[in-house]
């Protein structure tokens, strides 16, 4: 396994924190921001699974993801509370900001744009986040502002 892995995976232990498949995923991702291809055959080694069933985990939950981000990301829950307060709308005010779509990321690595089946913030919708900021109660006029404190620097400002 490569070194830098383990030393990913062996963060849990250091903290106490039971090891499984689903955490050691858990733990790549926030160490590098996504799961590169190697990331799923030293997890499954680490945790004495099959390549196989990390990798079925891995594409299970929509949180992963398997490219690089951009330096920002902005994510919008699309949740049936969130788009009953029009998220989508949310949704295409962000897309005409970063001039790409859902899903994607801009080509100059700038912008990643996300949806959240659920931002596990109901009572606050819509809600999204920001640079893994969460906010809630998310207007057209909020989002603006945020979005251009994302553009010129001073996100979470």
């Amino acid at each position: 396994m490569d070194a830098k892995y383990k030393e990913i995976l062996d963060g849990q232990k250091k903290i106490g924190r039971t090891v499984t498949m689903l955490s050691s995923l858990i733990w790549v991702q926030e160490a590098l921001g996504y799961l590169p291809k190697d990331s799923i055959a030293a997890v499954a080694e680490y945790t004495n699974s099959s390549v196989n069933d990390v990798f079925g985990v891995a594409t299970f939950y929509t949180q992963f993801r398997f490219e690089p981000p951009g330096k920002h990301q902005i994510e919008l829950c699309w949740g049936p509370s969130c788009e009953l307060f029009h998220s989508k709308s949310l949704m295409k005010q962000a897309e005409e900001f970063a001039g790409t779509k859902f899903g994607t990321t801009t080509a100059d690595k700038q912008y990643t744009l996300r949806g959240l089946e659920c931002g596990g913030a109901c009572a606050l919708a819509p809600v999204g986040k920001l640079d893994g900021k969460l906010m809630g109660r998310l207007n057209q006029q909020k989002l603006s502002e945020e979005l251009n404190k994302m553009k010129n620097g001073k996100a979470g400002a």
